[in-house]
């Protein structure tokens, strides 16, 4: 059946394709009602598509449990905003050629009454598949609107979930509480990763086409982890591309990693595409890139996320030259390795 629903098919001169996800469950001998046998079936449905199995997935005791975290995650997502248990953090992103803070990264944060401080990596997917995303997405861009107003000369990323990219209002909307604070377009960049460009890449060349014709600015998050990721840099119209942290965070020590992160930065200088490396967590990273002439570099190691206030009293405390590191003089390596043979 998987297979089957594989294959594309073609509606009035355009070819789709859809993808299936299976579950299902079998009765254990005791007296299971119709009802129960589907419910079962329909975890076990969910799990595969979670997982993106492509064989169908049997119901299991062991499912339940993770079915009623979500749902109850579910439940208290709908007035976390209101409850205000949502924030946003910052996270500065940096010039590598002088270490100023160019850039700023809004980070959403849950400190639910409920469950405490939940992570975003496993409150997102759950927000998605409820359309709470929607909120959130909203209340995120609002607040770094309200607290941009401090920092003058700043851009800001904003990540943008497949789903909220679907919302046939998202642009106007965000076009709205822009305006409606009083901050032009181009000083965001709106991070997205692969998802939407995979499923529905002319709807979302239309819709990038849409934002950035408003102004704001386009970056493709975790670039090196898809499969198409260099086909997209061509068909779509980024201004930002983001080297995913797992290359990161074996620069220097796997020179297979040294070779695809130097043919990245590469790639987007050819492409005239800004690179940002995400994750940087020791100073040898950090050097390793400015050998490689990576353009920005956001990480750890420079600044961790933080609330507006210390994002003020940072910036104050750097002056005029938000400069977040003294220069650091970077060392000659002793093998004699250059920003050119690394990869050796």
């Amino acid at each position: 059946m998987v297979h089957a629903l594989d294959q594309p098919f073609t509606v009035t001169g355009f070819q789709f394709q859809v993808t299936a996800a299976v579950g299902y469950a079998v009765s254990d001998g005791i007296d299971v009602s119709p009802d129960e046998l589907l419910r079962r079936a329909d975890l076990a449905m969910y799990q595969a598509k979670n997982a993106a199995e492509r064989d169908a997935v049997p119901y299991h005791p062991g499912l339940e449990t993770g079915a009623l975290h979500r749902k109850r995650l579910g439940m208290a997502l709908r007035g976390s905003i209101e409850a205000n248990e949502m924030s946003v953090v910052y996270q500065p992103i940096v010039r590598a050629s002088d270490l100023a803070v160019v850039s700023l990264e809004a980070l959403v944060r849950w400190d639910s009454k409920e469950f405490g401080r939940v992570s975003p990596a496993e409150f997102i997917p759950v927000a998605e598949e409820t359309g709470a995303i929607h909120d959130i997405g909203k209340f995120v861009f609002q607040r770094a609107c309200q607290d941009m107003v401090d920092w003058p000369g700043l851009r800001m990323s904003i990540n943008v979930s497949p789903a909220q990219l679907r919302d046939p209002s998202f642009a106007n909307d965000l076009g709205a509480i822009a305006r409606r604070h009083d901050v032009v377009p181009n000083r965001f960049k709106l991070e997205l990763t692969e998802g939407l460009l995979v499923r529905n890449p002319t709807i979302a060349k239309r819709k990038l086409a849409r934002l950035k014709s408003m102004g704001f600015g386009l970056s493709l998050d975790d670039f090196g982890t898809g499969f198409s990721s260099i086909g997209y840099l061509r068909q779509f119209p980024f201004d930002w591309l983001k080297i995913d942290k797992s290359f990161i965070s074996e620069l220097g020590t796997n020179p297979t990693a040294n070779a695809l992160i130097q043919s990245m930065i590469a790639l987007g200088d050819a492409m005239d595409i800004a690179v940002v490396a995400e994750g940087i967590e020791t100073v040898e990273q950090l050097q390793l890139l400015r050998l490689l002439q990576c353009e920005y570099v956001q990480g750890y190691y420079l600044a961790k996320p933080m609330p507006a206030a210390e994002i003020s009293a940072l910036l104050a405390r750097l002056g005029e030259s938000r400069r977040i590191l003294p220069e650091l003089e970077l060392p000659g390596f002793e093998s004699g390795r250059s920003a050119l043979n690394l990869q050796s």
